[in-house]
């Protein structure tokens, strides 16, 4: 009977052992997917985006400007923006090759993102030599040739329909890692959930048996306490109550990372591109002014860009801006999650405010969003018809550096977004390795406490053996 006891206590803190440690090292391994694979995929493919628009952007202010050396920002300016984008986006692209290693699919889809970025830059170059031979020394004087050289790079970009191009498919593999990491960080909390589970279930089964063999012996031998079986039942609680509190504050942990800060990086990363396409879509507008037909396709381009960023409930740029600015000024930060829609990058930010200052920062961003929609709004209703007015609207658009400018104040939005996003991935950034180093100690602690879970039972049981002998 007690050789019985003995065995059946030994093969479940074996067996105990082998599934909990085999159960922590898998959802270690989840959790350092989210961590170190799918999440730098999506920051990088997400920058990647922002970069492009704004290298698109850079060109079309160099284009805009000409050879104009009486306007505020001068065309080698640009061209010297542009190039910095042209690095970072290069970087971006390598950052996401590293990060997708091993993902044969994705990295296909990669390549072919890197040919058609080499694709569109060589346009770029002919566009810049084109206007550098025709275009003169007039902002705004850009010759047909030259904007059409320009549309060309734009239909790489784009697609000849605005639903292809380089856009779509480096958005395609931005999806494709989102969604990755979506099923990770589903596996890795299931994982989680089963590792706590598991330490309870095995450690009341250990308890169990231990209490059982303890509650025999004091009534088969009035012995009220055994030291050893004591000190073992102990370890076995240990087992329970520790593996699952270690597994459960690394769900937590976990849960920080990937729901509360990870998401907002997404939505809020989202929005950086998005807007940094609608701001190009802005010298785009500016650029075809005189052409009606491309001059609505970019007001309507960058409208759908807008509902993206905020959602509300209209057609028209104008009443965008006005709508918008009447949100600001009348709904105070604490109603904004009631009252933004969720299928806007602002709205799912909002309704996910978790960490200190988060919200105040999240406003801040908002309110600076607003301030620049009332700056495009002021440019769209600027007289175009002379050279001077035409030059007065370039000014307005492309100088960063004087307050009260459309650049001046995307940059600053974007410097508010950018804050918002970093406070958020700083909590990501401690959060995740924290999730993943306080499970690690339940990959091999269990087989340790198994040994003197046996170790303590059998000498607990030798006295009692030895009368049997």
């Amino acid at each position: 009977m007690l050789r019985a006891a003995a065995a059946a206590i030994s093969v479940v803190a074996l067996i105990a052992a082998a599934a909990m440690t085999g159960s922590a090292s898998a959802a270690r391994s989840k959790i350092g997917e989210v961590g170190t694979t799918d999440a730098p995929s999506v920051r990088a493919t997400e920058d990647f985006l922002f970069q492009l628009q704004d290298m698109d952007a850079q060109l079309l202010n160099a284009l805009l400007v000409n050879g104009d050396t009486t306007v505020h920002v001068p065309r080698l300016t640009s061209e010297g923006l542009y190039d910095r984008d042209r690095q970072a986006a290069d970087g971006d692209l390598q950052a996401a090759t590293t990060a997708l290693a091993g993902d044969q699919d994705a990295l296909k889809q990669l390549h072919a993102v890197v040919d058609t970025f080499g694709r569109y830059q060589a346009q770029a170059v002919r566009t810049l030599d084109a206007d550098e031979r025709e275009g003169g020394t007039v902002a705004g004087g850009a010759p047909g040739d030259v904007i059409s050289d320009y549309l060309g790079g734009h239909a790489i970009l784009f697609g000849a329909d605005g639903q292809g191009g380089l856009m779509q498919a480096a958005t395609a593999l931005e999806a494709r890692s989102a969604q990755a990491i979506d099923d990770s960080a589903s596996a890795a909390s299931g994982a989680l959930n089963w590792v706590t589970a598991g330490f309870v279930l095995f450690g009341l089964m250990l308890l169990s048996c231990l209490v059982g063999l303890q509650t025999f012996l004091f009534l088969r031998f009035h012995r009220r306490v055994n030291p050893a079986l004591a000190a073992a039942t102990l370890v076995a609680l240990i087992f329970a109550v520790g593996g699952a509190a270690s597994a459960g504050r690394a769900a937590g942990d976990f849960r920080i990372a990937k729901s509360d800060a990870f998401d907002s990086v997404l939505a809020l990363s989202q929005a950086r591109a998005v807007s940094s396409g609608i701001n190009a879509d802005e010298s785009r507008w500016l650029l075809v002014h005189d052409q009606p037909d491309q001059r609505n396709r970019f007001e309507q381009s960058f409208q759908a860009g807008e509902q993206r960023i905020v959602a509300l409930r209209t057609t028209d740029v104008a009443v965008y801006g006005d709508t918008l600015n009447r949100v600001t000024k009348q709904t105070d930060a604490a109603d904004l999650p009631s009252t933004l829609s969720t299928g806007s990058a602002f709205g799912t930010e909002f309704r996910n405010i978790t960490f200190d200052g988060e919200m105040q920062k999240a406003y801040t961003a908002f309110a600076d969003y607003d301030v620049y929609i009332q700056d495009d709004s002021r440019l769209r209703s600027m007289p175009l018809a002379t050279p001077q007015e035409l030059k007065a609207a370039i000014d307005f658009d492309t100088n960063a550096d004087s307050p009260g400018s459309s650049d001046r104040a995307f940059n600053e939005y974007t410097k508010a977004l950018d804050e918002l996003i970093g406070l958020n991935q700083d909590r990501f950034d401690t959060s995740m390795p924290a999730a993943h180093d306080g499970i690690a100690t339940w990959t091999w602690l269990p087989w340790l406490l198994a040994v003197f879970v046996i170790g303590l039972t059998l000498l607990g049981l030798r006295p009692r053996l030895a009368e049997y002998r």
